[in-house]
């Protein structure tokens, strides 16, 4: 298999998901529970807000401080779950692309490899986030130095010098105008994060699968190993994600549709109910077309991906990268 020739590998993973016995299960499987863990956290949250504007006084600050904080780590719960979640499906996927017998209960592998999963996905977020921190100080450090700057400092100097002994004071138009100014810092900022953190991004792309593959790995050489793995083969990974084009503009939709209650109304549309009622009835819509996503067409991405790991994967005895978990997670 040759990860250059994108058509032979979704040619061949189609024909590996029609001789997958259990295929349509596990992605009924991921995609209800994804949906039902996202709906409950919303509920959830949704329950605690009105809960904490409910809670007044100095007797109900414990009480308000709690509620806050539950509402503070129910994202951080619903990401861990998903990540576990997906790492399963994932296993799944490439049980199926090496035409291999998968079924629902493979999803369970993500919660057994919790800890260095966990461990594995912090590290590349510390990266990801270095190279962000970094671009955004050099687009601020060419946008000072350059004419860029020279609106936001037309803009400041007259507030630097009538100042007092409260500070500069900006009132809401004068914050639209600078924030209109440093436009060129936020574009230059976007630009450079892309171009530096791309191709970190798909040099440690491999390395959720070789948490998979390799039961022993840890973290630091999952993503060592994804970094020798895609050597020379990362420009190939974009190609074949550019190939996907459909299936990402899809979820595009689906996030647009998310944020329906807010785009509508910017658009001029006036929407004859509530904001709450929006909210809930574009979340649903939402839920609703993430799942016709995810049933149709998830699986040929997914599998698409796993041919794409195991034609870049080192060649090893038969034996290795071929028993993906135990007998019950099969």
């Amino acid at each position: 298999m040759d990860i250059r020739n994108t058509r032979q590998l979704k040619d061949f993973s189609a024909g590996r998901l029609a001789n997958a016995r259990e295929g349509q299960k596990i992605i009924l499987y991921f995609s209800l529970i994804t949906i039902a863990v996202s709906a409950v956290a919303t509920v959830v949250s949704y329950i605690l807000s009105q809960q904490i504007a409910k809670t007044g006084g100095l007797g109900s600050m414990g009480v308000r401080s709690a509620l806050t904080t539950a509402q503070m780590l129910l994202p951080i719960v619903q990401a861990v779950f998903l990540m576990c979640l997906e790492l399963g499906y994932l296993s799944t996927m490439l049980r199926i692309a090496r035409g291999q017998y998968a079924s629902p209960n493979g999803m369970r592998l993500g919660f057994d490899r919790f800890w260095v999963l966990l461990r594995c996905t912090l590290l590349k977020g510390l990266i990801l986030g270095g190279v962000a921190m970094a671009s955004m100080y050099v687009a601020i450090a060419i946008y000072m130095m350059t004419p860029l700057s020279n609106s936001a400092v037309d803009i400041l100097m007259p507030l630097v010098k009538n100042a007092g002994t409260s500070g500069i004071l900006l009132d809401d138009a004068t914050y639209t105008q600078l924030m209109d100014a440093m436009m060129p810092a936020t574009v230059l900022s976007g630009v450079l994060s892309l171009a530096l953190a791309a191709p970190v991004f798909y040099r440690y792309r491999m390395a959720d699968y070789l948490i998979i593959d390799r039961p022993a790995t840890g973290a630091l050489a999952a993503l060592r190993d994804s970094r020798v793995m895609t050597k020379g083969s990362r420009w190939n990974l974009f190609r074949l994600d550019l190939s996907m084009w459909w299936y990402y503009a899809a979820m595009l939709v689906s996030i647009a549709v998310n944020y329906g209650d807010q785009l509508l109304p910017d658009l001029g549309v006036t929407l004859p109910f509530s904001d709450t009622v929006a909210y809930f009835l574009f979340f649903g819509v939402y839920l609703a077309v993430t799942f016709v996503i995810f049933y149709f067409l998830r699986n040929r991405v997914e599998v698409t991906y796993a041919l794409a790991y195991d034609s870049l994967r080192p060649r090893e005895p038969e034996n290795n990268g071929a028993v993906l978990g135990n007998i019950f997670q099969m």
